[in-house]
């Protein structure tokens, strides 16, 4: 099943694209245009609702918060389409020359990423005729990702740092320590709609980010004293009463799960006493 859906507020015109191969998507991802500007570029498995979509649209430029097959997957064909620029981080113009392997969830969610060597590296700013954003960077679920913050109209669009409150599986690759350490740096912003590639949120975007600051913090801190204290992982998981999504797990491979969120924690601690040393 796909789902395509559209809305427009203020100045920024949003995508809502999902596919699933056996009823509703379970995730749905958003491609941004404002003023000329598209931020990512949605999944492969949408390619013809993508192109359809934006079609009508003056793009004169397009960014990619990071490489994930799901923000990468139609770059190729609206490069083509529009014969314009593409900008992104210095490690992701790195990661789109040959983009990562992939679970077998994430291909049926998105499909893959193509290779790209028509990316320039951009890291400060970007300007289109009315707005200046200036490019955050959020490590953590990807090393590559930038955020687009606008602060004149109080809008920062967050790639995969918020998605949601309360995080219920991680990639193997996240840092939960780093991802931390993002959301503190864009609270320092002043800001209200937060524009996430998942679940934008119009009103409160502020109070939002902070409470999953808070759910992380919480969480890595009572993994950091179980692993001190010698626990295991999957002993961890037990002692906090955290369950698996055992579908998603299977599916994946173990690729996205909630031990790799324990995992994350006790990976970062350390590599932080590694470096206390």
């Amino acid at each position: 099943m796909k789902l395509r859906k559209t809305f427009r507020h203020d100045a920024i015109q949003a995508f809502q694209f999902g596919y699933w191969p056996w009823g509703k998507p379970r995730f749905t991802v958003f491609v941004y245009y404002i003023d000329g500007l598209l931020i990512d570029t949605g999944q492969r498995h949408m390619r013809r609702e993508v192109l359809e979509s934006v079609s009508p649209l003056a793009v004169d430029q397009i960014f990619l918060t990071h490489h994930h097959e799901d923000h990468s997957g139609n770059l190729g064909p609206l490069q083509a389409q529009f014969g314009c620029p593409t900008y992104a981080s210095a490690a992701c113009v790195e990661l789109m020359k040959k983009p990562p392997p992939i679970s077998w969830a994430q291909y049926l969610s998105w499909g893959k990423a193509t290779a790209n060597r028509s990316i320039q590296v951009e890291e400060k700013q970007l300007r289109t005729s009315r707005f200046q954003f200036e490019l955050i960077p959020i490590p953590g679920h990807a090393p590559d990702m930038l955020g687009l913050y606008e602060a004149q109209r109080g809008w920062f669009f967050s790639a995969d740092l918020f998605i949601s409150d309360y995080i219920k599986f991680y990639l193997r690759s996240e840092s939960m320590a780093q991802q931390i350490e993002s959301i503190r740096r864009v609270l320092q912003l002043d800001f209200e709609q937060l524009w996430c590639s998942h679940n934008p949120i119009r009103r409160g975007g502020r109070r939002r980010l902070e409470r999953k600051l808070a759910f992380l913090e919480d969480f890595y801190g009572r993994v950091s004293q179980l692993h001190g204290a010698g626990q295991p992982a999957a002993s961890i998981l037990r002692e906090l009463g955290l369950r698996e999504d055992r579908f998603l797990r299977w599916i994946s491979g173990g690729a996205l799960s909630v031990e790799n969120m324990v995992r994350s924690v006790v990976r970062d601690e350390q590599a932080h006493h590694g470096r206390a040393q």
